[in-house]
């Protein structure tokens, strides 16, 4: 059986077409290593609109500190 198309674009695997769940990618473990998947979980109990909102509180830090890091390269 061939994947379902969901759209023009995209198409979705049968699940004859999918690695066995037994499959270790090499790639993927060797990664896994470093992700600290408490942080993912956290994260995946928050709503949508929770993430966004902490996704706009982080760029709001990240502009903070561009602007530091500016303000000193000026004077020094």
């Amino acid at each position: 059986m061939i994947g379902v198309k969901d759209n023009e674009t995209n198409s979705i695997p049968a699940r004859e077409e999918l690695a066995p769940p037994d499959y270790c990618d090499p790639v993927i473990e060797a990664y896994k290593k470093d992700v600290d998947r408490t942080l993912l979980q956290e994260n995946l109990k928050l709503s949508p609109q929770e993430r966004f909102e902490k996704f706009e509180r982080f760029m709001e830090y990240v502009f903070e500190l561009r602007a530091a890091g500016q303000a000193v390269r000026k004077v020094g």
